[in-house]
């Protein structure tokens, strides 16, 4: 299913493209950051369930884990107020537990590739290159499809050194031993939605900064979600691999021999992830023709 909804936005922007004049359409580049909204935050406490008082779109401006996020983009303004936008945009996610004292002890780190077909609406007439409509703030929202891939830097307990490994894999909370929780998938649907404003810098380019939040719908971004498994269980069903990376509180010093319980909460399983893009977008118009004015005898 999502593999055909990624083929359908991409079917409806070439179809767009195909048919549209090319002097409604920019194309451009955005750069800014990126920064992950989850089950490893300052409102986990060690173990409790805190779930009223974790507020995924709150925490959303905790800017400690952000990234370099990069991407293309084009745009077709169908009038001055309305315009519709597709974006690739790449970063990375990460968080850890130590960044907030927090004795579960548990990280990760995953790319993120996003695929988004988003509306925007203008507050005031715009058009990149008129005199008299140059800058407008903008509302945005849409549809998205990224692709994620949980890792962690565990100490490997066969070889005593320190390596990466795939979370997915591991199968950390029990996925396929436990009846009901199947593995998740590394391909999921967002909602972006945000804020931005534009400016046009000359009669072919513009500039506009642009925060957007993602909601999803998975609580796997992190590989974090519902509750610890047996430890013998998941050693026979998935390898040491999986059980040092499911439980990680062993590391800290004072914790030698310290592992959870089977049911134990390891994360909110109330609360989806959420991830947020923001920065800087510069964009250049497809045509060197002059765009129809929007008052006569002014561009």
């Amino acid at each position: 299913m999502k593999k055909v909804l990624l083929f359908a936005l991409a079917f409806m922007a070439v179809s767009m493209i195909g048919k549209a004049q090319l002097i409604n359409w920019e194309i451009g580049i955005m750069g800014g950051a990126s920064n992950y909204v989850g089950d490893i935050n300052s409102m986990y406490k060690n173990g409790e369930d805190n779930s009223k008082e974790w507020n995924q779109f709150e925490s959303s401006f905790n800017m400690y884990n952000a990234h370099f996020m990069g991407g293309v983009l084009a745009r077709y303004n169908f009038d001055p107020r309305w315009s519709l936008k597709g974006a690739i945009l790449f970063s990375e996610l990460s968080g850890d537990d130590k960044h907030f004292e927090n004795a579960r002890n548990l990280s990760f780190h995953s790319p993120i590739q996003e695929f988004s077909l988003t509306a925007e609406f203008n507050f005031l007439d715009y058009r990149t290159g008129s005199r008299q409509h140059r800058f407008t703030p903008y509302l945005f929202g849409g549809i998205a499809v990224f692709h994620f891939n949980p890792k962690a830097d565990i100490m490997d307990p066969i070889e005593l050194q320190e390596t990466t490994v795939l979370l997915h894999d591991l199968n950390t909370e029990g996925q396929g031993l436990i009846d009901g929780r199947d593995n998740y998938s590394r391909i999921q649907i967002s909602i972006p939605f945000g804020l931005g404003v534009k400016f046009s810098l000359s009669s072919y380019t513009s500039i506009g900064l642009e925060w957007g939040f993602r909601k999803t719908f998975t609580d796997y971004i992190d590989d974090i979600s519902t509750t610890y498994v047996d430890r013998n269980a998941l050693l026979s069903y998935a390898g040491e691999q999986a059980v040092t990376a499911a439980d990680r509180t062993n590391e800290l010093e004072g914790n030698a021999g310290v592992y959870h319980q089977q049911g134990e909460m390891r994360g909110n399983k109330s609360t989806n992830d959420w991830y947020n893009f923001f920065g800087i977008t510069f964009t250049t118009k497809l045509s060197t023709g002059r765009s129809k004015c929007l008052t006569p005898g002014k561009h």
